[in-house]
């Protein structure tokens, strides 16, 4: 049973890990590519002397709100609120123990 616990609390921890860093890593990389267009965009508009207006240069933030994203929010909520139940339940124990 123990091993079992284990083995699964292992998985929950790299399968949050990974969702975790893949998301900070997706956004900042996104926002770097970004801004890099933007540069060369007010670069280019500068050499040939274009009205310079910051509204051209300034995305509106897109909703990256899809059903993978919403799957690994769920997924990422449930494993928060399963280590607290089980950090709960561990403090407990070890609280029944003295």
């Amino acid at each position: 049973m123990k091993k079992i616990f284990k083995l699964i609390m292992l998985i929950l921890i790299i399968f949050f890990l990974s969702l975790y860093f893949s998301r900070i890593n997706y956004y900042q990389e996104n926002k770097t590519i970004l801004t890099d267009k933007a540069i060369k965009q007010f670069e280019k508009d500068l050499q040939e002397g274009r009205q310079i207006d910051s509204k051209n240069y300034i995305e509106e933030e897109k909703n990256y709100n899809n059903k993978p994203s919403k799957i690994a929010r769920k997924t990422s909520h449930f494993i928060e609120n399963s280590f607290s139940k089980s950090l709960k339940y561990l403090m407990h124990y070890l609280e029944t123990l003295e």
